[in-house]
């Protein structure tokens, strides 16, 4: 998991830095392209309208039908979105990520504490990874791999996932494992083109008998 979150918090480094308040991406006083940075209030970017970085802490992000972003940092908030939008990067603490349809992500799509939730038509041009939230996607395109270690993944329609699937083994302070085993849910017309690597206990309901035979078991207590 990437910490480049942490560091925009701590640097705040944007074009607006406002605390309390609801930053209104669309409006006269909000440049369109320009990084925001909020402090207990939300940031929203109205309907066809693109900003640059955006970071928040305490805040929601909400961006509207065919608005876009390019890095999403957030703290303690969620991540709202509508359909055809746009963004470069994800990178959440403690917080959501959804949207209507058709988002496109050209990197990757991180929470540690939050689930993600792609919708009909999407892609991400990266890998989709979380610690403790789930991973659902629908129709959804994903170039690379997608991670967790205690969340639940559920693929379905004609989800491609271009690289591997990984439950990893704890090896940060950001999560522990959990006890109770997550479930993996592929339908039958998924695609994954890697290996399913589990590197923890994990229930399988995967419809694919040709999918069957990529999973991969490492560790210790399998039987």
């Amino acid at each position: 998991m990437k910490k480049s979150i942490l560091t925009s918090t701590a640097l705040m480094l944007s074009a607006s830095l406002l605390s309390g308040c609801v930053i209104h991406v669309g409006n006269a006083s909000a440049l369109e392209g320009s990084d925001y940075s909020s402090i207990l209030g939300n940031i929203d970017i109205a309907e066809g309208k693109h900003a640059g970085d955006i970071s928040s802490v305490n805040g929601n992000v909400e961006i509207s039908d065919h608005g876009g972003a390019d890095e999403v940092s957030i703290v303690n908030g969620n991540l709202e979105m509508g359909s055809h939008v746009k963004v470069r990067n994800i990178d959440i603490v403690n917080g959501d990520v959804s949207a209507s349809s058709h988002l496109t992500v050209l990197k990757d799509v991180e929470t540690v504490n939050g689930n993600v939730t792609l919708p009909s038509q999407s892609s991400v041009g990266g890998s989709v990874e979380t610690v403790n939230g789930d991973i659902t996607a629908a129709d959804t395109k994903i170039e690379k791999h997608i991670k967790t270690l205690n969340g639940d993944i559920t693929l379905s329609g004609n989800s491609h996932v271009h690289g591997d699937i990984i439950y990893r083994e704890n090896e940060s302070s950001w999560g522990s494992k959990s006890d109770d085993k997550p479930t993996l849910s592929i339908s039958a017309s998924v695609t994954v083109e890697g290996n399913i690597i589990l590197k923890r206990p994990v229930n399988l309901d995967i419809e694919n008998e040709a999918l069957k035979q990529k999973v991969v078991v490492s560790y210790g207590s399998a039987q």
